[in-house]
């Protein structure tokens, strides 16, 4: 059954040091934990069988790698409006 509207579907990068923390990462590049870069090869499972029209990502370290990790890289574009403000 396909929705009348497009679907947009939003992943969070994985964890940092930061945000494990509770600090604000904002624009500092902190790159992922262990348990962020494992959290972020569980979203391959979870979006797997959906089919995307485009696969956008904030040029930060943290975010490329989540979307690398989950297996869309080859598709990303590096979008600098997501970039945190």
């Amino acid at each position: 059954m396909s929705s009348a509207y497009p679907e947009i579907h939003l992943v969070r990068h994985g964890e940092t040091e930061w945000s494990l923390s509770g600090r604000h990462t904002g624009r500092t590049d902190i790159p992922l934990t262990a348990k962020g870069e494992e959290a972020a090869r569980g979203v391959a499972d979870r979006l797997k069988g959906l089919t995307f029209q485009a696969v956008w990502s904030s040029p930060s370290q943290r975010a490329f790698d989540t979307c690398r990790l989950a297996g869309f890289a080859e598709r990303a574009v590096k979008k600098p409006d997501l970039q945190e403000w």
